[in-house]
């Protein structure tokens, strides 16, 4: 009788214990874990898929649960996983890497790239493994990154700098990475992208002009002024360099210096509407009032949907006497979707000269 008992209370626990199983998720995560050690996938797939189920922000059952998809081949489960897991924050170097060739495998090399990066933030060394991945997302991201860095700044600098990460030497991912960064207004970021171009190849004039012109973003006039000199000794009558440079003159109130370089901007390039704008912002600050007229006109037959052009136009023909045409180029000016800061400002002379 002691036997029957016996067998019978062993058969409850065995019972109870397969019954809280499946609302036990760790003891679930265990067996998973067990089942993908000893290959055996498909007991490894139920049981994990199961933990995620019960409990979707646990990590190392999202990596598991990769990993066991990667090993039946269900590549876009696979994956599905192991971007849960990174969002997740994991730190396992491994899903950045397995990640990254997962996408690469599957013909997103660009997509590849910023988890690649970060699994080589956290263990460089096993970027030997994946080498073959590493080479085709970098030059994939390079281009996506490109192509972004205007339309979605954003993106595009978390791209770069993933390609930054897995190319440390390429000049041409610092170089956009460093423009995303102006685009977004992080200039002391910009700068330092642009420095490490220079330091690579101090011959790279795009770089030692856009560090000139991050540096006039910051208000660094003196440090803009002494990178766009040395820029021009790169690429002597740049037109953009001429500008740049005049711009930061005309800051530091040296007004002939600025003329002359926006002349030799326009020497360089007729049509550079910007260099015109410059030219008659200086040539009213030196009462020059027809000469900024006509630059200013020429600047806006170049660019007709430049506010700026518009609104010193505007300033130019008031102070010549026309409020007719200065009326005109106002109202110009505000249906450019200008600066509100200016639109006030234009807004207020309008009604004096009385709309």
């Amino acid at each position: 009788m002691r036997h029957r008992w016996l067998t019978l209370l062993i058969l409850l626990v065995v019972a109870l214990a397969s019954c809280a199983q499946p609302n036990d998720p760790q003891a679930r995560l265990k067996a998973g874990q067990a089942a993908l050690e000893k290959g055996d996938t498909a007991t490894a797939i139920r049981e994990l898929e199961a933990v995620t189920g019960a409990d979707p922000k646990l990590v190392e059952a999202r990596v598991l649960l990769g990993r066991a998809y990667e090993k039946a081949g269900r590549r876009d489960d696979a994956i599905g996983q192991y971007q849960a897991a990174l969002m997740l924050q994991s730190q396992d170097a491994e899903v950045g890497y397995h990640l990254g060739a997962l996408l690469v495998g599957a013909g997103k090399p660009a997509d590849a790239a910023v988890p690649l990066a970060s699994g080589v933030k956290l263990n460089a060394g096993m970027a030997l493994s994946f080498t073959q991945e590493i080479a085709a997302a970098v030059p994939a991201g390079l281009t996506t990154g490109g192509e972004l860095v205007d339309k979605n700044p954003q993106q595009a600098t978390q791209l770069l700098e993933a390609v930054t990460t897995l190319d440390a030497r390429n000049t041409r991912a610092h170089l956009l990475l460093g423009n995303a960064y102006i685009n977004i207004g992080k200039p002391e970021e910009a700068i330092a992208q642009y420095q490490a171009i220079l330091a690579l190849d101090p011959q790279n004039a795009s770089a030692a002009t856009n560090l000139g012109a991050a540096y006039y973003q910051m208000g660094k006039l003196d440090e803009a002024v002494a990178q766009l000199q040395a820029a021009l000794q790169l690429t002597p009558g740049d037109a953009e360099t001429h500008y740049l440079l005049g711009a930061a003159y005309i800051q530091q109130n040296k007004v002939d210096n600025a003329k002359a370089e926006f002349q030799a901007a326009l020497k360089s390039k007729p049509n550079l509407a910007a260099a015109f704008v410059g030219l008659g912002n200086a040539q009213l600050i030196q009462k020059d009032v027809d000469g900024a007229v006509s630059s200013l006109t020429q600047a806006t037959q170049l660019a007709p949907n430049l506010p700026e052009a518009f609104y010193a136009l505007g300033k130019a023909l008031l102070q010549k006497g026309d409020r007719v045409g200065a009326r005109q180029a106002f109202q110009r000016f505000l249906a450019l979707n200008p600066p509100p800061n200016l639109r006030a400002e234009v807004e207020g002379i309008l009604k004096q000269l009385g709309q």
